[in-house]
């Protein structure tokens, strides 16, 4: 199978000669060893827009010759919302890269009993460079959206979508039951709790949103693993759907 053709992010597609700035003309030049005439494939997450592209020059002064934009090819089946309890340090950067493959359309950091701290502000920008680098990575044309960070109290009500889960040990519900019954459903909203996981008033909170309280195997697993383990939850829901 050949292997497809390098992915560049690219603000405003259309067709024509455009020049690279030094970053890009760096990865592509340097890291990638590409130049005058090998095929790239340039997309803009935000517009959801991608057109082939051909390398022009070399070094420093790489441009790009663009084809016509098309709308992109790689977008989720499914409206996926992920609303994940903050956590340590920079654990919500791998959710964010996790929460990109897993095709979620939104990713919600909620604050929870548990939760350590309010991320800062400036986390925000962070966030969406991860998630442009995330979607080169995997091949999606679109972009994750993560919202402000909100209470859970706040987050539910605006953002739970029946059928959804509550990821919780002792879940009441098996991963299998739940896909069964969302397969049909254009969206779903995945609750996952940080370190040290959702208290009890937390998950019948969940609940009475409408979202299943599911359990996923005897093992406490990490709230990065869980954030995988969602990841084998969308796919499947795709297969069923």
């Amino acid at each position: 199978m050949a292997r497809p053709p390098p992915r560049l992010p690219l603000s405003g597609l259309g067709a024509g000669a455009r020049a690279l700035d030094a970053d890009q003309a760096r990865y592509l030049g340097r890291v990638l060893r590409l130049g005058e005439g090998e095929a790239i494939v340039a997309f803009d997450p935000e517009a959801e827009l991608e057109a082939d592209a051909v390398l022009r020059g070399t070094g420093s002064r790489l441009a790009v010759e663009l084809g016509p934009p098309r709308p992109a090819t790689r977008r989720p089946r499914r409206r996926v919302t992920l609303l994940q309890g903050t956590g340590k340090g920079d654990k919500l950067d791998a959710i964010v890269r996790d929460a990109t493959e897993l095709g979620a359309v939104r990713l919600v950091p909620v604050l929870t009993a548990r939760s350590v701290a309010r991320p800062a502000a400036e986390r925000g920008a962070r966030w969406r460079r991860i998630a442009v680098e995330a979607a080169r990575q995997c091949g999606r044309g679109d972009l994750l959206r993560v919202e402000e960070p909100l209470p859970l109290a706040e987050a539910l009500p605006r953002f739970a979508r029946a059928p959804g889960a509550c990821f919780a040990p002792g879940g009441e519900a098996g991963l299998g039951a739940f896909v069964r019954a969302a397969a049909a459903s254009a969206e779903v909203c995945l609750l996952v709790g940080p370190e040290g996981g959702l208290e009890a008033g937390e998950i019948e909170a969940a609940r009475a949103a409408g979202l299943w309280v599911v359990g996923l195997g005897p093992l406490v697993l990490r709230t990065e693993t869980v954030c995988a383990a969602a990841r084998g939850a969308r796919l499947a829901l795709d297969d069923a759907g």
